[in-house]
């Protein structure tokens, strides 16, 4: 036996053992799971939280353990659950975003369903980049493992190569319905359990899966998951990584990055998913990129330096104004603006309360300047607001640290 032949039979041995642990966990996976009056209980508690003070969620869980009968009732019985969807936009960063949230009760089955059948079955085929809508991943997980893919990066190569920064065009409403179903059929063998899905992918209309249903974030994160595989196994590519549809690889260049890109536009193709031309390109290293409205950079040292980037801060600086006309106007009260500004502030220095590790940015100065601003600009308005009651003493997260002693 040559080389080449003990490479086929390790590889068929490798598919043999994958398939047989693929078979074994999508057996343990059926509808039956979902529909334990425990795991219904626990789905009804989460989807509650944030809510609570909707009527629709109060009415519901004055009433939980009946529901949650209810519910186990009709996933046992294969009843159809769709009720329609609550539609509304929301404006995100400028950006008009239509979503569809399902009802309470059926938000309550997606949950458990999701979370005993669809998740376990998905998240062991993504690759550790797969950063979204995962247990003990998410934002900070994709930003931490980024910087410690460019530290070993520049341990090897120093600050030298390129990044392929990729972009889908609008993602969640132009998945094909048809690929959704595909991937529901491989990674599920209970036939109640698919049935179940391809009523919730139907529910969207021809195309597309509406933001606002947990089944339709698990499928989004998983249809793209074959770019993934293909990114870790190209050769010449040493880093990359995807949150939802925002994805980057770094190879040392940009060749090898540009016939990466020839493979992915054909396989994105393939999956229904269009490639956005215009937010996708290949920078270098040394001039730093942007993913995840954060910006990064090397030094002349080699020290990664993570910034937000400066859409984000001027448009906070615009709120700000804004607040301080309205403290000034006494249609908004000092505290209700410190309040606002102390939610841009953490979500800089990204502190967690638990004592968790979270991801840091180099935002100090930043920080420093902001303070000043806010001093000046909301507490002086507020100060001149004859009907504010709060004191500035209060504000001593900002005016200890403001340079110019207020």
């Amino acid at each position: 036996m040559n080389s080449d032949e003990r490479r086929k039979a390790r590889r068929a041995r490798r598919d043999a053992k994958r398939a047989a642990n693929r078979a074994k966990r999508c057996a343990a996976l059926t509808i039956s799971n979902a529909a334990r009056i425990d795991n219904i209980h626990e789905a009804a508690r989460d989807a509650a939280k944030g809510v609570r003070w909707k009527a629709s969620v109060q009415r519901y869980m004055i009433h939980s353990l009946r529901n949650s009968l209810y519910a186990r009732r009709d996933l046992l019985a294969g009843n159809d659950i769709r009720k329609g969807f609550v539609r509304f936009h929301v404006i995100e960063r400028g950006k008009d975003r239509a979503i569809a949230a399902p009802r309470f009760s059926e938000r309550v089955i997606q949950k458990a369903v999701t979370r005993a059948v669809m998740a376990p079955a998905v998240w062991p085929t993504l690759t550790p980049g797969c950063a979204a809508n995962m247990r003990g991943r998410g934002t900070d997980y994709a930003l931490m493992r980024l910087k410690g893919q460019l530290a070993e990066h520049y341990r090897r190569h120093g600050a030298e190569g390129y990044v392929l920064l990729m972009d889908f065009s609008d993602y969640f409403g132009t998945i094909d319905h048809g690929t959704a179903l595909d991937l529901v059929r491989r990674t599920l063998a209970d036939p109640a359990a698919v049935e179940f899905m391809r009523l919730q992918i139907e529910a969207n209309g021809r195309i597309g899966l509406g933001l606002g249903s947990e089944p339709n974030q698990a499928l989004a994160v998983a249809i793209p998951s074959p770019l993934d595989h293909l990114g870790e196994r190209w050769r010449g590519i040493e880093a990359s990584g995807r949150y939802m549809d925002d994805s980057y690889f770094i190879a040392l260049d940009k060749e090898t990055l540009w016939r990466f890109l020839d493979a992915a536009r054909a396989l994105c193709s393939s999956l229904g998913i269009t490639i956005n031309e215009r937010k996708t390109r290949v920078v270098k290293l040394t001039r730093g990129f942007t993913f995840l409205k954060k910006r990064f950079r090397f030094t002349e040292s080699g020290r990664i330096v993570v910034t937000p980037i400066p859409k984000s801060l001027a448009r906070e600086r615009r709120k700000m104004r804004i607040h301080a006309r309205m403290v000034a106007e006494g249609s908004m009260t000092l505290e209700q603006a410190y309040v606002s500004y102390m939610s841009f502030r953490g979500s800089l220095e990204r502190k967690r309360g638990d004592g968790r590790p979270r991801f840091r940015m180099n935002v100090h100065r930043v920080v420093r300047d902001f303070d000043r601003l806010f001093v000046e600009l909301v507490v002086g308005a507020g100060q001149s607001h004859a009907t504010d009651t709060m004191p500035v003493h209060q504000l001593h997260p900002l005016t200890e640290r403001s340079p110019n002693g207020h």
